[in-house]
């Protein structure tokens, strides 16, 4: 990780060194205390359920010697022995990762936002780039504007290469955080309905998640989706070079199959420069195919080559909440997909769904989706006419919503629908609902807690070994 002097740190964040060394290193940081390591800096920083000035004495107890604190905090209790104190600590933090990305310019950045398939996207990517190169990439789900600085403090030393994903609910975001990563590969991967409850329209979220693009310097590579008009509108703002993919024929990477399956995995089949390649994924989907495709594409971009990233992508496994395969008891097959949902992703399952081959029923699970604004009523009523095309046997609606859904599946000849307030209730409900050989797809937001179901469900069926 970068090693940077308090001294600097204080310059970099617009601060005052009000106590301590300054000449002192760390090389860790920490907006957590249970994240905190000896020797780390830890960032006060204000919260809706805790602010972080309450835990100074705590981040001391941790061996924090180092502690950002805001200049108009009276600091009354024990604290890390150097403090910084700055006007606003979020922005310090931002200033923070910036200062510890000038510290790596020999590193590759790739930076990928998109409305569906980022993190997938991001893990394909870091994965097929291991194959030539130490990686670095986001974790978890760290890639709003406090995760992104945590993500470039986080960075080794020698990483060769490191992924970042990039998160947003507001116009001005992604550039935000894309200037703080200064990418060399800059990937949006889609742009579809989500966040209306913060956005006017489609246009709207095209144009913030264009931001990317439009902030890349001009040496650095777009990575451009031909098969989504608004990426590729959004693509112009870039005036460098640029990497194509989809099933258009112009696409560098053209896709010539997609096999669109849960199980046993994904798969696409596409030429590049005039040589056809195939993945055969281990993560269930034709969107994850063409995450893959995405990834692919920034590898092209990154200069490395296709066979080794791809022998890599096909070794990653699905995990827990994003489409992981659990094979249960009496046949009973679960995917569970249950960290986050949107009308396009709900969509996308359900073709996979409606593709897969089933030895019984073919099961939905769903919670509601959020953030939809003003349309979320006829989004939850369309999802239930779209179960019905698909060939859903059985829906079990959860959340408020999601009555809508149940109530429209129904009337669209649904064969066996029912409806839950919440995960506690559909989890003592799914269990003696399923038959042998069901095909089950849970997924839902994840205020929803559907993840509860696939406990429920792996407890009481046993994975089959």
């Amino acid at each position: 990780m970068p090693t940077l002097r308090l001294d600097e740190i204080s310059r970099a964040c617009q601060g005052e060194l009000v106590r301590g060394d300054g000449e002192r290193t760390v090389d860790s940081f920490a907006i957590d205390t249970r994240a905190l390591r000896p020797g780390g800096m830890f960032f006060a920083l204000p919260g809706s359920r805790a602010d972080g000035h309450d835990y100074l004495a705590e981040a001391a107890r941790c061996g924090a010697v180092a502690a950002c604190v805001r200049d108009d905090r009276s600091i009354v209790v024990e604290a890390p022995e150097t403090l910084i104190r700055v006007k606003d600590t979020v922005s310090a933090l931002g200033n923070c990762g910036k200062l510890a990305r000038d510290k790596l310019p020999d590193t590759h950045w790739t930076a990928i936002t998109g409305s569906n398939g980022k993190t997938n996207t991001k893990e394909l990517l870091a994965a097929g780039l291991a194959a030539t190169r130490r990686v670095h990439r986001t974790s978890g789900n760290f890639n709003n504007h406090l995760g992104v600085p945590l993500t470039l403090l986080a960075c080794p030393d020698d990483a060769e290469s490191a992924v970042v994903e990039l998160g947003m609910s507001a116009p001005g975001e992604i550039a935000y955080l894309a200037t703080m990563v200064r990418p060399d590969v800059g990937l949006v991967t889609n742009v579809r309905a989500v966040h209306l409850e913060f956005f006017d329209s489609l246009d709207d979220i095209a144009a913030a998640k264009g931001e990317l693009f439009a902030v890349l310097d001009p040496e650095a590579i777009s990575v451009v989706n031909l098969d989504d008009l608004h990426v590729r509108v959004q693509g112009a703002r870039h005036e460098g070079p640029r990497v194509t993919f989809g099933c258009s024929p112009e696409a560098d990477l053209h896709v010539e199959e997609i096999a669109n399956r849960f199980l046993p995995g994904g798969a696409i089949a596409f030429t590049y420069q005039g040589r056809m390649h195939t993945a055969r994924l281990r993560i269930g989907g034709g969107h994850a195919a063409l995450n893959a495709l995405a990834a692919l594409a920034a590898i092209v971009a990154a200069g490395e080559e296709i066979e080794p990233a791809i022998e890599k992508m096909q070794q990653l496994e699905a995990e827990a909440g994003r489409g992981i395969v659990h094979r249960l008891a009496r046949g009973i097959v679960v995917v569970d997909d249950t960290y986050n949902s949107s009308p396009a992703a709900l969509a996308s399952v359900l073709e996979t769904l409606h593709n897969s081959h089933s030895d019984g029923r073919k099961v939905l699970v769903m919670g509601d989706m959020l953030e939809l604004g003003h349309v979320e009523d006829a989004l939850h009523r369309e999802a239930g006419k779209l179960a019905a095309t698909s060939g859903v046997n059985l829906l079990v609606a959860v959340g408020p919503l999601s009555r809508l859904t149940a109530e429209a599946a129904r009337r669209a000849g649904v064969e066996q629908v029912h409806h839950h307030v919440d995960a506690a209730g559909a989890a003592e409900a799914v269990v003696d609902l399923l038959r042998d050989g069901d095909l089950v797809v849970i997924k839902g937001s994840r205020k929803l807690r559907l993840e509860h179901i696939v406990e429920a469900l792996t407890a009481s069926l046993r994975e089959a070994g």
